[in-house]
């Protein structure tokens, strides 16, 4: 029997959507994630947007370091 155990997200993707592409796509820690889901709501008023949650293992270091 193997026990899984959650490990919190502590990064979030945020994209901006026009149909089906995505126009801007970023990924940051939690926090800037947040500031910037609030930014592209405002500026794209019209369009969808999404923040999930990463987490850090499945980034690579190149993407953390952004």
């Amino acid at each position: 029997m193997t026990e899984s155990i959650e490990i919190p997200a502590s990064h979030r993707r945020v994209r901006v959507w026009f149909g089906a592409t995505t126009i801007a796509d970023h990924t940051t820690d939690a926090d800037q994630a947040a500031q910037y889901e609030e930014a592209m709501r405002r500026r794209f008023a019209s369009l969808r947007v999404t923040s999930e949650p990463v987490l850090a293992d499945a980034l690579g270091a190149r993407e953390l370091s952004r």
